[in-house]
């Protein structure tokens, strides 16, 4: 018992400490910078329209107009994978740590860190929708006559814009049900982009796994684009709640509990290979 405390004490240490490095980073500024644009281009658009139409929206639409946004789920993704090019952050200190208290305890506390960064990066995306529709917005489970309508009444008047929840996602889910959802699986998305990231440093190839990340978003971009169901392959893809329907994509969907298994087999699969691989590895 005493030796498990101290293995789940060792592991908060070391994520703890790489929280504490990521956020002092000063390529932190840089997803920062993109929330901001995604708040400012996007949500405040989105309410632009809102007022136009004299119509107030669900405080949680702007959050999910951007989960299932293209374009802006790529910068986001993008800007986050900037930041955690770094992971993990060996110096003299840390490789002392590591030795200290074991290499498992490490990767573990490395994932963990990572995990807690892309969860906080979300949170703070989610409230800045939050702020930015307070003022315009009411609280409740239902979708606004904005979104409801969009296609049948308002596209006219907005041709041309994407600031609308496509109807893949309000036909199949409630608000509250497509935010949470849409949250989960963008951490999840986030998760595995650093432990790819993690895996490819642990054998040298750093490299190599952050171009594997950016492959990975323009494979599901070019697939999408021809209606392949080969995008599925890609983490990004199940990272949009929209494609978990029947409604117009019937040949492209898969159920939501799918999404949910892929993603955490295949963080199982890149954790356990990351332990394979920390075996033999001589930190210097």
């Amino acid at each position: 018992m005493l030796k498990k405390t101290r293995n789940i004490k060792d592991v908060l240490v070391v994520t703890v400490t790489g929280l504490q490095e990521t956020f002092t980073d000063t390529k932190v500024i840089i997803i920062l910078l993109i929330i901001g644009f995604i708040l400012d281009n996007g949500v405040k658009g989105m309410i632009g329209h809102g007022i136009q139409i004299q119509q107030p929206l669900g405080f949680l639409e702007g959050f999910i107009m951007c989960t299932n946004h293209w374009h802006y789920v790529v910068v986001f993704l993008v800007g986050f994978l900037f930041l955690i090019s770094s992971v993990p952050r060996l110096d003299s200190h840390q490789i002392l740590l590591i030795y200290r208290i074991g290499k498992k305890n490490w990767l573990f506390g490395e994932v963990l860190q990572i995990i807690a960064s892309a969860f906080i990066f979300t949170v703070i995306l989610l409230l800045g929708c939050i702020a930015v529709f307070a003022q315009y917005s009411f609280i409740g489970n239902k979708w606004s006559n904005y979104t409801s309508d969009y296609k049948q009444l308002y596209e006219p008047i907005f041709s041309g814009s994407n600031l609308y929840i496509d109807e893949q996602v309000y036909k199949y889910y409630m608000p509250y049900k497509a935010a949470l959802h849409g949250f989960i699986l963008l951490v999840f998305c986030m998760a595995i982009m650093g432990t790819i990231v993690l895996f490819f440093s642990i054998i040298e190839k750093k490299i190599a796994g952050i171009i594997l990340n950016i492959i990975l978003v323009l494979f599901v971009l070019v697939f999408f684009e021809y209606r392949s169901d080969v995008m599925w392959l890609s983490p990004f893809c199940h990272a949009i709640i929209m494609l978990h329907n029947v409604y117009i994509f019937k040949q492209l969907s898969v159920p939501l509990y799918y999404s949910y298994l892929y993603m955490a087999g295949l963080e199982g699969i890149l954790i356990f290979l990351s332990l394979k691989m920390l075996k033999n590895k001589m930190f210097y």
